[in-house]
Order: C-alpha cells, then sequence, then structure tokens
C-alpha cells in the first residue's frame, strides 16, 4: 500500500487575518504586532491576493526619522498617512492548495522562503509555513484524513 499523496491542503494553516490595500499602515502594524504575526495578506473584494505585508515592511516605513522609540503614533509620524496598498509587497508566490505537498515545499526551499498564500480558486484561503511542512512529513497527515 502506497502512502498517501499530500497535498499543500493537508498541511495549510486557514488565513486568520486579511487586510484591504485602504487598511491604514498603523492599523496594520497594530494586528501584526498584537497577534504576533509574520505577515499579513491584502486581498481585493473577491478575497484574491494583491500583495503581502510583512512585519520587515511595516518596520521599514514606521522607523522614526530622528526621533525616540516607543513614542504614541502621531499624525506627524512616519508611516501615518501610509496605507496597506503603499507598503504591500506586490508580486507574491502563491501556491494552490491542491498542488502536491513536496512541490510547494520544494519551492520553498529553493526561493529561500519562510511561508507562502495557499489559494483555491483565486482566494486567499490560507498559509504554508515550513514548520507545518516538517510537522506533517514527520508525523504524517492526521488520523481521520489518513483512513479515509
Amino acid at each position: 500500500m502506497h502512502p498517501p499523496r499530500l497535498l499543500v491542503s493537508d498541511a495549510l494553516t486557514p488565513v486568520s487575518y486579511r487586510i484591504y490595500p485602504d487598511t491604514p499602515l498603523l492599523e496594520v502594524v497594530d494586528l501584526i504586532v498584537r497577534r504576533g504575526l509574520r505577515a499579513v495578506p491584502v486581498v481585493g473584494d473577491r478575497y484574491e491576493v494583491l500583495g503581502v505585508i510583512t512585519a520587515g515592511d511595516a518596520l521599514e516605513h514606521i522607523l522614526p526619522r530622528g526621533r525616540s522609540l516607543g513614542t504614541e503614533p502621531e499624525p506627524g509620524r512616519p508611516g501615518a498617512s501610509l496605507r496597506a496598498r503603499d507598503v504591500m509587497t506586490r508580486s507574491v508566490l502563491c501556491v494552490s492548495d491542491d498542488e502536491p505537498l513536496i512541490e510547494a515545499a520544494n519551492m520553498m526551499v529553493n526561493r529561500n522562503v519562510d511561508e507562502l498564500p495557499v489559494v483555491r480558486a483565486g482566494e486567499l484561503v490560507g498559509f504554508l509555513t515550513r514548520e507545518a511542512i516538517l510537522r506533517i512529513l514527520f508525523t504524517g497527515p492526521p488520523e481521520s484524513e489518513a483512513n479515509q
């Protein structure tokens, strides 16, 4: 008997948070900080992936120039007038939820990325992380799926 063929859908983490292009950058930063996120997807009206904002992208745009850190956001603070569309990385590599997991894992290793947005019929459904791939390759699919 052959082991089950693992797909990206077997290891994806469902998307918990998404933002829109008009979301203020300081709201995005608040979300990243409060929820401990590495990246937040920027989506369109049909939840299609338009871009991604990483913690590094946000930090680069809100670093104070000649000011001390730790002050409350104020209208003149760097980043206060920026929106998600101004900061997001637009060329985002995505994988389909029905793609073989091993192919997605190889792509992540070859391109040195830690996580990828996962789409189904063009709509963002989650993220694939290196940790999730390791977990499923090491432990196998959940029992309920393995017995189907």
